[in-house]
């Protein structure tokens, strides 16, 4: 979730296709697209049109209005969205241990599989270490292979902790000290 803050005086905002057009003084210093944005602050004298506000709330674009001293926010609120069925889910997800091994398996898989991709390429520049690095991508090999093995969070832990601990062993040859 993206926040644009807005808090420049005397500043006119527009949208121009899929984005928003800032304007001072009826020139035009600067764009920012409405993809990435779910909320725009605004602050001070900043002006905006209703059509504006309307493709804002097309594209679930909150805006909050911070006035007076105090900042005291006024919320318009872009078309709702499915945040609470999704956290709904996530939470039911969580309960299920099945799930939790699996995804978690996923994980650890995913993480051993980029050190061992970072300990390889560190191994074809670095002649020197290629006898060390070449150890502990053999026990990170062996740790991927029985990812799958695991039935337990607590095993895939362990499976993590060892394959961290052949990484990590292999660490000071991959950035010595100066």
């Amino acid at each position: 979730m993206t926040s644009l803050y807005v808090d420049r005086r005397c500043v006119t905002l527009k949208a121009d296709g899929e984005a928003l057009v800032f304007y001072e003084n009826g020139e035009r210093i600067g764009t920012v697209p409405l993809a990435p944005l779910s909320r725009v602050f605004i602050r001070g004298d900043v002006t905006l049109s209703s059509s504006l506000l309307g493709k804002l709330g097309e594209r679930g674009i909150g805006v909050v209005v911070l006035s007076g001293r105090k900042a005291l926010p006024t919320m318009l609120l872009g078309r709702p969205h499915n945040d609470a069925a999704r956290r709904v889910a996530q939470y039911r997800l969580s309960l299920d241990a099945d799930f939790c091994l699996r995804f978690s398996r996923a994980i650890v898989e995913a993480k051993l599989r980029a050190q061992a991709d970072f300990l390889t390429l560190r191994r074809d520049s670095e002649p020197r270490s290629r006898y060390l690095l070449t150890l502990s991508l053999r026990q990170l090999a062996s740790c991927i292979g029985a990812v799958d093995e695991q039935h337990s969070l607590a095993s895939l832990r362990g499976l993590e902790g060892a394959g961290a601990a052949a990484y990590f062993e292999a660490s000071p040859t991959c950035c010595p000290s100066a």
